[in-house]
């Protein structure tokens, strides 16, 4: 390489002060050329380095999802809206599966409205109190998510459900 193509080179990087230019990546390319399509496409997340971000969401449909590192989706995380997103980051290089709360969750609210929906905690764990947003009825469950007998409260009661009674009444 001779001297002259160096330069070049070196003054093409740094041709907005001492900021590098960088090529864009496909993250950026993919969000750039949807930026100019239609009102209501799904617009790829970019981090700072032009990366797609392990969580996407569409903005006009509410939808979230987790893609791998080229931005293909992974199958079994897409949250409808409404719902806590699924935790993209990875351990091991593997995406936590969607646990039997949040698949019970995710079913319940493509149903139609007014159907019980599971509340699952940050884990995906079913949380011990559970409420039916219809009835207002409240009731605690095991942690297979069954109803203990005998706890159900009418709408306007407080209920409290200790943790130790998560396993009451569970099927082991």
């Amino acid at each position: 390489m001779t001297m002259l193509t160096s330069l070049l080179l070196l003054s093409a990087a740094f041709a907005l002060g001492d900021t590098m230019i960088r090529p864009k990546t496909p993250c950026e390319d993919a969000r750039d050329a949807t930026l100019n399509g239609s009102i209501g496409a799904y617009i790829p997340w970019c981090d700072d380095s032009g990366q797609y971000t392990p969580e996407q969401c569409w903005g006009s449909t509410g939808y979230c999802l987790c893609v791998t590192s080229t931005g293909q989706k992974i199958p079994g995380t897409e949250t409808p809206p409404g719902t806590a997103p699924i935790n993209c980051s990875t351990q091991n290089g593997k995406i936590r599966p969607k646990t039997p709360c949040e698949i019970a969750r995710d079913t319940a609210m493509k149903v139609r409205p007014g159907v019980y929906v599971p509340t699952c905690d940050n884990d995906g764990q079913y949380k011990p109190e559970q409420c039916s947003g219809s009835t207002g009825y409240c009731w605690c469950v095991n942690s297979s998510g069954q109803k203990i007998q005998g706890t159900e409260t009418p709408p306007g009661t407080a209920i409290t459900c200790s943790t130790k009674m998560k396993g009451v009444g569970s099927k082991m």
